[in-house]
């Protein structure tokens, strides 16, 4: 068993339980634990070894790459730097997947245990607000006290958790209660510079600050493009949106500073409002130093998750320093577009990202793991994300066979295993999915009649690939904690490549000569049969990670899975009889939008499911 000497009190119960997660009853030496300058140093020689560190942070890191190297090494030395003096994940709670307190706690200690300085909650409506019953009502949202426990949990760590809230836009589901009519400007917009307005915000920064242990706030205002389009420019009259959107954040900043929180916000909107053509992020846009200085003191969020050269990176961060406020790099670890990550993509753009943070001066990275349109990848699927974020803390080069070496010393996973989940939309014919296609999506949702989707997806061999993919899933070296999450991605894949040959199978259908559905009839049963055991699948590692708020709705849309296929048996029955043409199977073929660059697409549920409107 590894003796640990010289672990400050504070953090011996952490240290304790990231190396009993980590297998130190398997390791017997003596390891003398010390602060020093910055970054970390291990050592081991025989049975005793020692770990200089500067930060908690790096502790805890080393408490784990120390038991990594250990397990297959006498003797070694090994030195890292930190390049940041923040390096963070900000998870997406929002999107209908609120992770459980022990489920967050859980994140919180194996991220702990990569060397993550802070988390940050992104929330907007799902976090308790004692004078607002509505705010998050139904979605999961946690108490004031939910939300302290984690904040002391986390800073057993010494893991800061911060709060990431919206006080301008990306409230529509706030702002679709009746409760706040009166501040909703157009249905996802505050109504800026209304009193009422200004007390709200008030109780919200206070209700999303007051549990936590830290100043430090995030307080969104991206996106907002309606800002001032909507109510409050039929009643108050039309204002241009630069002037709206200083005019608010002076109110918010003042609200800030009465309450002396220290806040940051995404940055987009500055240059989307100054740009000529309205383009986010315009390289063309530049602020003098009268604009830098009447701005409040809140810090900048660049985020982009989407280039992968170096150069746009740096160049547009050195236009945030021209704003003279703290910065912040955003990257993305490519969570959000379909039901696995795009993990090329991922190493890509946080490569690219992460090296333009270095050369730009930033001091602060944080990785975004959004989760949108319903939250259908799992948590657990980022993982191997999250451990290329932050060795680009510590390593200049990630070769992806010195990333492989990482996850397997730090988590104990096998990084082949999460690149193939990359394949879920990452099609042949589209060699490397840069583009953000989600295939998979929309294989899984397209209708089984309508098959809006038919033109792009059908340049590709859909069945053979998702088969193939079923193959190679079926026997990927897992452990005990992943193994539900690949098993779900197995039973996926295998439905995917049979939903891939009934929809071309029912294609084929009405060209044949006799009406005989047979062979439709017994793959559309077998599609069905294969459905239900991938939500079987999925369930369990959905309701793991996260509150059951949000679920009905993957309930919701697999259960249209089943009441689709049993009406199509039906009506392929009434086709077989003479009483039904399957009109639907007969409407021309046209691509559908795609939204991307690239072959096929992407898609969300609504646009997929049908080309009527899914709630009007």
């Amino acid at each position: 068993m590894t003796d640990w000497q010289g672990v400050p009190s504070k953090y011996q119960d952490a240290v304790a339980l990231i190396a009993g997660a980590h297998h130190d009853n398997d390791v017997t030496a003596k390891v003398t634990v010390a602060q020093g300058d910055p970054g970390l140093t291990l050592t081991r020689d025989g049975a005793s070894g020692t770990i200089t560190y500067g930060t908690v942070h790096e502790l805890m890191r080393g408490v784990t790459l120390w038991l990594g190297h250990a397990q297959h090494e006498t003797s070694f030395a090994l030195h890292e730097t930190p390049a940041f003096d923040e390096v963070g994940a900000m998870i997406d709670l929002a999107r209908n997947g609120v992770l459980s307190v022990p489920g967050l706690k859980r994140v919180i200690v194996r991220m702990a245990s990569l060397g993550y300085t802070e988390i940050w909650m992104y929330m907007e409506d799902v976090f308790e607000v004692p004078e607002e019953p509505y705010f998050g009502h139904l979605r999961g949202r946690y108490s004031q006290s939910d939300l302290h426990e984690l904040a002391v949990f986390a800073d057993r760590f010494g893991v800061r958790l911060v709060p990431a809230i919206q006080t301008l836009a990306h409230l529509q589901n706030a702002l679709k209660w009746q409760a706040f009519q009166e501040i909703k400007d157009t249905p996802d917009v505050l109504w800026v510079e209304k009193p009422e307005t200004t007390k709200f915000l008030r109780e919200l920064l206070k209700a999303a600050t007051a549990p936590f242990l830290t100043n430090k706030i995030h307080i969104g205002m991206d996106e907002a493009y309606g800002l001032g389009m909507g109510n409050r420019a039929v009643k108050e009259g039309f204002v241009d949106q630069q002037t709206l959107i200083q005019a608010h954040l002076k109110t918010v900043a003042a609200l800030c500073e009465e309450l002396h929180l220290d806040p940051y916000m995404w940055s987009d909107m500055w240059f989307t409002i100054a740009s000529p053509t309205h383009t986010m992020y315009d390289e063309t846009v530049h602020f003098t130093p009268e604009f830098a200085a009447q701005m409040p003191n809140v810090g900048q969020v660049y985020w982009d998750y989407y280039h992968e050269d170096v150069e746009t990176y740096a160049a547009r961060l050195a236009q945030h320093f021209e704003l003279q406020k703290p910065v912040v790099y955003a990257g993305g670890l490519w969570t959000w577009p379909s039901l696995a990550p795009h993990q090329e993509k991922m190493l890509q753009s946080v490569k690219a990202g992460m090296t333009g943070a270095k050369q730009a001066g930033v001091r602060q990275a944080v990785a975004t793991m959004w989760f949108d349109d319903g939250a259908e990848t799992p948590f657990a699927a980022s993982w191997l994300g999250l451990q290329t974020f932050i060795e680009y803390q510590y390593h200049d080069t990630v070769s992806p066979e010195f990333l492989a070496q990482q996850f397997k010393l730090m988590q104990g996973e096998d990084a082949a295993a999460f690149m193939l989940l990359d394949e879920f939309d990452h099609v042949e014919g589209n060699p490397v999915n840069l583009t953000g296609e989600n295939t998979s999506k929309l294989v899984l949702y397209e209708d089984l009649l309508l098959q809006k989707y038919r033109v792009n997806l059908g340049k590709f061999n859909l069945a053979a690939h998702y088969d193939r993919l079923a193959g190679q899933l079926a026997t990927v070296t897992t452990t005990a904690v992943s193994r539900p999450l690949f098993a779900y991605y197995h039973a996926l894949a295998k439905a995917l490549a049979q939903k891939a040959r009934v929809l071309v199978a029912l294609q084929q259908l009405i060209h044949q000569p006799r009406r005989d559905a047979g062979e439709v009839v017994a793959q559309l049963v077998t599609y069905r049969d294969l459905l239900t055991a991938t939500l079987d699948a999925y369930r369990p590692v959905w309701h793991d990670e996260r509150r059951g708020n949000g679920f009905e709705v993957i309930d919701i849309r697999y259960g249209g899975q089943f009441a689709r296929i049993n009406t199509v048996l039906w009506r392929l029955g009434e086709w077989e009889a003479g009483n039904d043409d399957l009109a639907e199977l007969h409407a021309k073929a046209l691509p559908a939008d795609k939204w991307t660059s690239g072959p096929i697409g992407h898609g969300l549920y609504m646009q997929i499911a049908s080309a009527c409107d899914i709630s009007r």
